[in-house]
């Protein structure tokens, strides 16, 4: 950044972090409030329901957008953009919990935990940004703006949570110091709901206004993560140059048949590209600079052209898995991530094209307008897999019962338990169509597969018949040792005085 932009963001935060202490306390002790009444009232008086979790985190990504996009002076307009990014995230919210409240324990989770962990905050944080840079700059923001608060946003959100949980740490210790003088009203007080929900809150609230005015540690940790983006740039081409020998010596199997990364080296890959493209943004920075010195420079030209290598890798063994054995939701999500990847190789090829231009004012001109896009991107990709138009279930069940129909697959390993609990009603409806299909020629193992996976009560009973079928082994009828060559036990020795004669007389 340049010193008058880094002066200007600087000033302007200051201003708005040294001017709402009082009101984003207050607004964090609210929320606080309504979470616990959410939590206690609500969602403990009976089980989850989608309107209450979706109600919850309304409250709570309205409140904290609030917070972050509010200036002294201006703390009206961020109302309209936190309450419709809130809104937004509602309804992914409530499709999820819809199909966990459904009670179909057994479906396949990874589609709400990609939503809940990974799609919503990250959206939320993309969709944050660009808020905050519209709110300064106009619309459409301006990338300077969009980058200088999609790097300082995480950063007081962070630190927030951390002075939440110290704050949470000093009260229990200081609670149980008291506890020990016999002053047992502290620690019992810290124990209720009521209270800890809406200090919580406070603290929450209040730091997020303090942090925000201290520009000088905010500017002295934006400067770490910049740095280490600069070591690690060469550190990424070196890498990539080593990677691509290997690849190149042993072909990719060795790299997409390998059991790392829970047996999903597809995604290990997919992860390393992601890495490089936060790490590329941390050297290319706000495009308001010059190129950087000429041995960064080429490292990451180095490593930026081979960035495509990774998305075709990746691409090549998704689509090999897909084609062998379907679609499953991670892999709907996979082909997500792929094409996110891809758009973005796109994004550095024209950045690369701009360095024919190597004496150019600017460096890579055209990566600054393309980076805003692709936040506009990831953020329509990451709602719409989640979103209650997009059924990862069913698109998974139908290419299953396609795949199986084809004839492509054995249907004596074709895993029908998968369709039966891991796809949910989806997966049942599908099953019923597989089941009148005359024409296979495998139907009469199909049916019998069909009958097997619905007469199993979870999958872990499907997929282990021989464990859940087994009955304890029936006692061995007694031998008939009445014969001639029956040999005499020990209870026909002479020495067992109940064979004896009554009257004591040798037998």
């Amino acid at each position: 950044m340049t010193e008058e932009t880094k002066k200007q963001a600087g000033a302007v935060a200051a201003d708005a972090g040294r001017g709402l202490g009082l009101i984003s306390l207050l607004v964090g002790l609210a929320t606080g409030g309504a979470v616990y009444w959410i939590a206690d009232r609500w969602i403990d008086a009976s089980t989850p329901t989608p309107l209450s979790i979706t109600t919850l985190q309304t409250i709570v990504a309205f409140a904290a957008g609030w917070l972050l996009l509010s200036e002294r002076r201006d703390f009206l307009r961020p109302i309209l953009p936190s309450a419709l990014i809130a809104a937004i995230l509602a309804g992914p919210t409530w499709r999820m919990m819809s199909v966990v409240a459904s009670r179909q324990f057994e479906l396949e989770e990874f589609p709400v935990l990609f939503w809940f962990f990974l799609s919503a905050p990250l959206s939320y944080y993309l969709m944050l940004s660009l808020a905050k840079a519209s709110l300064e700059t106009g619309f459409p923001p301006k990338y300077a703006s969009h980058y200088f608060h999609g790097l300082t946003l995480p950063l007081i959100a962070g630190g927030a949570k951390l002075f939440a949980g110290l704050s949470l740490i000093l009260l229990f210790a200081w609670a149980a110091l008291l506890k020990q003088m016999d002053v047992r009203f502290f620690s019992e007080l810290f124990d209720e709901p009521w209270f800890i929900f809406p200090f919580l809150g406070a603290i929450v609230g209040l730091s997020i206004a303090m942090i925000r005015a201290q520009q000088a540690v905010l500017g002295a940790l934006r400067f770490i993560l910049l740095l280490f983006s600069r070591i690690a740039m060469p550190i990424m081409a070196l890498f990539s140059v080593t990677f691509m020998i290997v690849l190149a010596l042993k072909g990719p199997g060795a790299i997409l048949d390998a059991e790392f990364f829970f047996g999903r080296p597809g995604a290990a890959i997919l992860f390393l590209a992601f890495a490089g493209m936060l790490i590329f943004n941390g050297v290319y920075q706000n495009d308001e600079g010059g190129p950087p010195p000429v041995w960064l420079r080429l490292s990451t030209i180095i490593a930026i052209a081979l960035f495509p290598v990774y998305t075709g890798l990746a691409a090549y063994g998704l689509w090999s898995r897909i084609d062998e054995y379907g679609l499953t939701p991670p892999r709907i999500v996979g082909i997500a991530m792929t094409f996110l990847a891809f758009a973005y190789s796109l994004v550095l090829i024209a950045g690369l094209l701009t360095e024919l231009n190597w004496r150019g004012a600017k460096w890579m001109p055209l990566v600054a307008p393309l980076n805003t896009l692709m936040s506009v991107a990831w953020i329509v990709v990451l709602l719409g897999l989640s979103s209650p138009f997009f059924n990862t279930w069913a698109i998974s069940a139908r290419s299953q019962e396609q795949l199986l129909l084809s004839g492509d697959v054995d249907a004596g390993k074709f895993d029908f338990g998968y369709m039966r609990f891991k796809l949910g009603r989806d997966g049942d409806a599908a099953l019923t169509r597989i089941e009148k299909a005359g024409d296979h020629p495998q139907i009469d193992t199909i049916r019998a597969e069909i009958a097997r996976a619905r007469a199993a009560l979870t999958y872990w009973e499907y997929k282990n018949p021989s464990l859940s079928d087994s009955a304890p082994e029936t006692p061995a009828p007694p031998v008939d040792v009445s014969g001639a060559e029956a040999q005499p036990g020990p209870m026909d020795l002479d020495l067992n005085p109940q064979d004896a004669p009554a009257d004591g007389t040798d037998s």
